[in-house]
């Protein structure tokens, strides 16, 4: 009876760790294919400004949404993804952001024309911020209980722990004595 309710539990804990160790593993592959996205859209940004962007910046016109608009959405979607690095949630917005706002700049400058080719430009951006926020929200709600208990909780359960060495000291001292 008791030994088979032991097996048992004893299963379904295995189970339960061999199902978190696959979503843990399923989100580091998210996370890892959102860096190496970005990673690539960051060495392209990059390459434009070596190359072309010293003669090409300095003369984009705020007047014009193809103009210095398009190139600080361009911008911020690419700070997005350098700071998701270090803060996933808000360096995902950013990118998300920044490249909804390349496909919205590029049809109110072009229409549907230009739409397609900026969302080839964008896409990148798009995934690898969505991605980013998905595995920050993911974290967020798979956080142990324990982790996310009020500060009231975990210092009930520290008194408690002390108080649970100390009898377990004064017992020690009443077999010794």
């Amino acid at each position: 009876g008791g030994n088979s309710t032991l097996h048992t539990n004893q299963r379904e804990e295995k189970r339960k760790m061999t199902a978190q160790q696959i979503a843990g593993g399923f989100r580091n592959t998210m996370r890892s294919s959102a860096r190496l996205i970005g990673l690539f859209s960051i060495g392209l940004y990059f390459l434009f400004i070596i190359e072309s962007g010293t003669g090409i910046v300095p003369f984009l016109s705020w007047s014009e949404y193809r103009g210095m608009p398009l190139f600080l959405a361009l911008t911020v979607a690419v700070l997005g993804l350098v700071i998701a690095w270090g803060w996933e949630a808000l360096g995902g917005f950013l990118a998300l952001a920044g490249g909804a706002s390349i496909l919205a700049l590029a049809y109110a400058a072009s229409g549907p024309g230009m739409t397609f080719t900026a969302a080839l430009l964008a896409s990148p951006l798009v995934v690898a911020g969505l991605l980013h926020l998905v595995c920050s929200a993911w974290t967020m709600l798979s956080a142990q209980p324990e982790t996310r208990a009020p500060e009231a909780v975990r210092s009930s359960r520290r008194v408690q722990s002390s108080t649970a060495q100390c009898r377990l000291r004064t017992q020690k001292r009443h077999v010794h004595a």
